[in-house]
């Protein structure tokens, strides 16, 4: 408490410092009392509460009436930073036991939704087609701004240990709590009314909730909604001048100029000005390389031994586990590492993916086999850690072009074919995935192909529904396969008695590649040219390196070899140290010399 006292009266200009950068987040009131960096988390906690007890958002309390539901609250401690490492805010948010609210909910009721990774991914390619530029807003408090009915209304107490200057306990909260079942909801209708009222020209997507796209003034406008961050693609400034005044005066929200950082990605817009002084993307880069950093740090990985060349050595199969071989010591690291690796993967590291799931089946049984693997694959990132997902327009491309893949048996435990799709919008890249094909057992490779191909087609036409629902056009989808046999199959039309005992489920692809309800043109290709062939098998090094990464996703991933990189900074090494020694030869023979010069003189008054 004496640390805590004596920083409190310390200058907020002296925090915070490299070293209390590098504190971990407080997880209770105390703790953050007894941090280095209490001024901040002090300044923090009392503008939460500050906001949470507006006379509009909250009626402060300084007893609770009797016989009142009053539920617990806490502060979550968050020191958020930028992309590149620097210190954006100390973060305390007061979150509120909603589970512990007794009132009976629907499930209607409590449902909120959020966008999908791969319409963020759409959202940035329909900036690079149509030339808008994102912009990203963020509401500072949004649940707070959100009105609960008054039939729903309920207390909250303070977090324990951190008492009010007026004395006050609690509040009766007349807007949402972050933390409370409803809260989402109430935030997602809010968001909805403003978007509604203040833009009835555009029109919510159907097939994702969060997504709107409309014309102001015959000027393309979208905007994505994730949670409390606004994301605002157009061309016209104008436009955004307007949506600025609007969402400023009805929210609290901060501007951040054009994206550069979302859900801990960097954004990396490159842009090109018009003769008109307007801008326009031309390129767009997704990385996550302090996220990989930060990851080795908390995982222990030694960065300074050789990197693995590869995600995965070729044909791993990890031993089902037995009771002598499951440690659940490891658990939570485990899990914790997954799911980390689970998220590069899929915002944008597609080329782990299938290395990720694979391992994710070993969650529930851990195993050390498990964690090692998981460990190699985390500093295969590391070493890779400047890969980003590159998105660049390709106006010989088609609009979407899919590719499906499979491997048959490929899950040795269970004799399940495994499945890989990806998806690909003007030639970039915008969904991926790879996952067992658990309803059904393949008997041979082209029933597992053709399982793939189905459920390829069901995630191509999720994304062709939304884009044919603002953009109209009778356009087909070019479905990549390697299986001749399978490109006969969908088109013929007769079902052969060899597919008749598959599941009804997957014989739709055939309605999609022929006749009327057509959405599909399937293709053959080769196999070597087949790019979802990554999302089916742990690849071996010379197909998994730089050199197949250029073949097979040369749009997929934007590669800088980092191994011309390492031999030009040994050759540079070599070079400067070779120049050390010459210098330090021609010194020596200097000082010969001179010494040789004052030898002859001697000899000569002698």
């Amino acid at each position: 408490m004496l640390l805590a006292l004596r920083d409190a009266d310390s200058d907020p200009a002296d925090f915070p410092s490299d070293a209390f950068m590098d504190e971990p987040d407080p997880a209770t009131y105390r703790q953050a009392q007894l941090s280095p960096n209490w001024r901040q988390w002090h300044k923090a906690i009392q503008s939460e509460i500050d906001g949470i007890l507006q006379p509009d958002r909250a009626d402060p309390v300084t007893a609770f009436p009797p016989g009142s539901t009053v539920l617990p609250s806490k502060f979550v401690f968050k020191l958020k930073k930028l992309t590149d490492g620097s210190l954006d805010k100390f973060k305390a948010r007061c979150t509120t036991r909603g589970d512990m609210d007794r009132t009976f909910y629907e499930e209607a009721e409590t449902f909120a939704p959020t966008p999908q990774l791969t319409t963020f991914r759409l959202l940035l390619a329909l900036c690079l087609k149509h030339r808008l530029m994102p912009y990203h807003y963020d509401v500072s408090q949004a649940f707070l701004q959100a009105l609960i009915p008054e039939d729903e209304r309920y207390y909250v107490r303070f977090p324990k240990g951190y008492i009010h200057p007026k004395g006050y306990v609690g509040a009766y909260m007349k807007k949402a709590l972050y933390g409370h079942r409803t809260s989402g909801r109430l935030w997602s209708e809010t968001a909805h009314r403003f978007m509604t009222d203040r833009y009835p020209t555009l029109s919510r997507s159907t097939y994702d909730e969060c997504l709107y796209i409309g014309w102001i003034d015959t000027q393309l406008f979208i905007v994505l909604i994730y949670v409390d961050d606004f994301i605002v693609a157009c061309a016209d400034e104008l436009s955004r001048a307007r949506f600025h005044t609007d969402i400023m005066s009805t929210f609290q929200a901060t501007y951040s100029g054009v994206l550069n950082q979302f859900l801990q990605l960097r954004v990396d817009v490159q842009t090109e000005t018009l003769p008109t002084g307007e801008s326009y993307p031309t390129r767009i880069e997704l990385s996550h390389e302090r996220s990989i950093t930060d990851l080795c740090a908390k995982f222990s990985i030694d960065t300074d031994k050789q990197p693995p060349r590869s995600p995965m050595t070729e044909g791993l199969s990890l031993p089902i586990p037995s009771p002598d071989t499951i440690d659940r010591s490891i658990e939570t690291p485990l899990r914790s590492l997954i799911y980390s690796l689970l998220w590069l993967a899929r915002t944008v590291r597609p080329d782990i993916y299938y290395h990720v799931t694979y391992l994710a089946q070993f969650c529930h049984q851990p195993t050390v086999e498990a964690l090692t693997a998981a460990k190699r694959i985390l500093h295969y990132a590391y070493s890779t850690r400047d890969y980003t997902l590159a998105m660049a327009i390709d106006s010989a491309a088609p609009q979407l072009t899919a590719f499906c893949d499979s491997d048959h048996a490929g899950d040795t435990a269970t004799r399940n074919s495994v499945s890989g799709y990806c998806l690909y919008f003007h030639g970039m890249l915008i969904d991926w995935w790879s996952k067992k094909q658990k309803s059904c057992t393949a008997l041979h490779s082209t029933e597992a192909e053709y399982v793939a191909m189905s459920e390829a087609c069901t995630s191509a036409l999720a994304i062709y529904n939304t884009l044919t629902e603002f953009f109209p056009s009778d356009e087909l989808i070019t479905i990549n396969v390697d299986n001749s046999a399978v490109q006969t199959l969908v088109t013929q039309r007769a079902l052969s008695s060899k597919l008749k005992h598959i599941a009804v489920r997957y014989h739709a692809v055939r309605n999609w590649c022929q006749g009327p309800l057509r959405k599909f043109t399937p293709v053959w290709i080769p196999t070597d040219d087949n790019q979802s062939d990554i999302f089916t098998k742990a690849l071996p090094i010379t197909k998994h390196g730089v050199p197949i990464i250029d073949k097979f996703t040369a749009r997929l991933l934007d590669i800088k070899d980092r191994r011309v990189k390492l031999v030009e900074k040994l050759r540079a090494a070599e070079a400067q140290q070779l120049h050390a020694q010459q210098q330090q030869l021609q010194q020596q023979q200097r000082q010969d010399e001179i010494v040789l010069a004052s030898l002859q003189r001697q000899n000569l008054i002698g």
